[in-house]
């Protein structure tokens, strides 16, 4: 039996019906997007919205453009527990976090990029120098970007603007907890470690046999080739911006590693090469804080073999500020070969459990 017109279905109305609601949805999804913007793509937060800013990859190129400050802190995880209240205080100066972890030269040289196209006159630039990184193959990158939050165009957003994750974590979350991340705590890790010799060496594994030692000019074309390409021409180019460098306090497992693995005069020469090529510019300081034997042999400053408690942040900015711990050429090679000397002594089982 056949049945009649007006029991058919109107499969084309619901069609319709079903498209215009589902593009309703996703224009209301895009402008709530661009509206609380918990990326900073378009705009500066808006007074009484909380914002969570712990996603380095996707927000700090957001930070860059559209946040006002006079100095930036970027480089690794090294660099994460700086409170930028600190550089307020003992440095003057109206300072920005812009870390990425396991940041390499070509990372930072993404950031500061995204810097110089801000309207924000630059006076100081603060970054760690993690040789391993800059020994590293030119062109390497610590992670996948998300390369639509880095373009000038906004018609490859499509990615951020219908993303449920940003919606629901950055957005609605933050305002029912009623609870947002203070720009001078931004990606802060501290609160969130234990530290101690056990919780070391949980991660920790011993290296096993000792390797033959390299070259002693073994990673110097890399670290010239990635201060070339990726670090020097910001500094040529910024000539009344003051960069800041430093080499951070990794443990002494650290220094164990590369001992083991034969690279521990290569690395050193490596930083001696970075540090003699930074102090031909008028415009670079270079502090060192790898050579702090106390403090880089006790476990209780650790939650890792590198990573350190907030408060070394906190000594280090004390030192931008009064020039502790800086290097010059005149002392540079007397401090490199004391470390050498220290680490090429060492009786690194002593430290083990």
């Amino acid at each position: 039996m056949k049945a009649s017109s007006n029991q058919t279905p109107n499969y084309k109305k619901h069609c319709i019906l079903f498209t215009a609601l589902s593009s309703l949805a996703l224009l209301a999804a895009a402008t709530l997007v661009i509206a609380a913007d918990p990326f900073f793509q378009y705009h500066k937060p808006i007074n009484g919205l909380y914002y969570l800013i712990d996603n380095k990859l996707s927000q700090n190129p957001g930070l860059a453009i559209h946040f006002e400050y006079d100095s930036i802190i970027t480089g690794s995880s090294m660099t994460v527990n700086f409170d930028t209240k600190l550089f307020d205080e003992k440095l003057g100066l109206n300072t920005i976090k812009l870390s990425y972890d396991g940041a390499y030269p070509k990372d930072i040289d993404t950031i500061l990029s995204l810097v110089k196209k801000s309207p924000n006159e630059i006076r100081a630039v603060f970054l760690s120098i993690d040789i391993l990184n800059y020994r590293a193959e030119p062109g390497i990158t610590a992670y996948e970007l998300p390369a639509y939050l880095y373009s000038d165009t906004v018609l490859d957003d499509i990615p951020y603007l219908l993303n449920k994750e940003v919606i629901l974590d950055y957005i609605v979350r933050p305002q029912i907890e009623r609870e947002g991340t203070p720009l001078n705590e931004a990606y802060w890790s501290w609160i969130y470690m234990w530290y101690g010799k056990d919780i070391v060496f949980q991660t920790y594994e011993a290296p096993s046999d000792l390797q033959p030692a390299l070259p002693k000019d073994a990673f110097t074309d890399r670290v010239a080739a990635n201060l070339e390409a990726y670090i020097l021409p910001h500094i040529e180019s910024m000539p009344d911006t003051e960069f800041t460098f430093f080499f951070p306090p990794y443990s002494v497992l650290y220094w164990y590693n590369r001992y083991a693995d034969g690279s521990l005069e290569a690395e050193l020469a490596a930083e001696k090469r970075v540090i003699e090529t930074l102090l031909a510019y008028p415009n670079v300081k270079i502090y060192y804080f790898q050579d702090n034997f106390d403090y880089i042999t006790n476990f209780d400053n650790y939650c890792d073999y590198t990573h350190y408690r907030h408060e070394m942040n906190d000594y280090m900015t004390e030192c931008f500020a009064d020039d502790s711990c800086r290097l010059s050429l005149e002392n540079y090679n007397d401090v490199i070969d004391n470390m050498l000397a220290w680490t090429q002594n060492c009786d690194y089982q002593s430290y083990l459990p």
